[in-house]
């Protein structure tokens, strides 16, 4: 009788230390998180996870870590192992594993994911896919996505829309161009391009009139004149070209300005 006792008083005894130790470093892997040691607490979760495989807020934050500590493949891979249904993981799990695939900029694969998955609302999936169109840069696409929002109150929507109308009113290289080849300069101006607006102005304008002053003092036979005019040919023909590449800069640093805006909203949000 008395040995029964003891053993049950061991084994009851080793229980409380298992439970000790498993809360023990459960705090220790929240830890680890909240203080930036992404790597480190990756490895903690993984065993908290191996201890607790039914936990899910465990297995989200083990993903989260995997994020943060740029192990992207390794977490991607790992939610096969987490889960034998991607359709049935749990929301919050679920969209730390949509920003693993779109950190890992797996546009196709995150879409799929989430528009499978049943944990998500169809807004959720409306403004998962409106998300990776705009990191896609497929603004098209995102203008017709976000018309199927069933919430038009919803806050992520609205900064979202705002964000596409903002997209809309880009420079026309082309009309740039035209710009440029009627009056030199012009067309960078109108890519707020100023400075070398003006440069290009004044230089092929000078190249021009030293070309006509050439030719009229001295006659065509002149070398001064068709040196002075095809550098003036030159600057003319690179200042149309140049205001193409201002326009498509002042383009792509928008988009990179707004998509920086999108990823600020989303953080906020989800």
């Amino acid at each position: 009788m008395r040995l029964l006792l003891l053993l049950f008083s061991i084994s009851f005894t080793l229980a409380g230390q298992d439970i000790f130790t498993f809360e023990k470093s459960k705090k220790y892997g929240d830890y680890l998180l909240k203080s930036g040691q992404f790597e480190l607490a990756s490895k903690e979760y993984e065993r908290l996870v191996y201890l607790s495989p039914n936990n899910d807020t465990l297995k989200t934050n083990l993903l989260k870590a995997y994020r943060l500590s740029n192990q992207t493949s390794l977490g991607i891979e790992k939610l096969s192992v987490l889960y034998n249904d991607k359709t049935k993981v749990p929301f919050s799990t679920a969209l730390e594993f949509s920003k693993l695939q779109m950190q890992n900029q797996s546009w196709q694969q995150a879409k799929d994911f989430w528009n499978k998955n049943e944990s998500f609302s169809s807004d959720d999936k409306v403004l998962l896919n409106v998300t990776s169109d705009i990191f896609n840069n497929d603004f098209k696409s995102a203008r017709t996505t976000i018309s199927l929002i069933s919430n038009q109150e919803n806050e992520l929507g609205i900064g979202y829309k705002s964000i596409l109308e903002k997209e809309v009113h880009k420079k026309s290289p082309g009309l740039a161009a035209i710009m440029s080849a009627l009056v030199p300069g012009t067309g960078k101006a109108y890519s707020n391009n100023w400075k070398d607006g003006i440069v290009s102005l004044f230089f092929t304008a000078g190249m021009a009139f030293q070309s006509y002053r050439s030719f009229n003092k001295y006659g065509t036979n002149n070398h001064r004149g068709w040196i002075y005019g095809g550098i003036g040919l030159g600057f003319y023909l690179g200042n149309i070209y140049g205001s193409v590449k201002s326009t498509k800069d002042y383009n792509r640093k928008k988009i990179n300005a707004l998509q920086h805006e999108a990823s600020a909203l989303f953080n906020t949000y989800y």
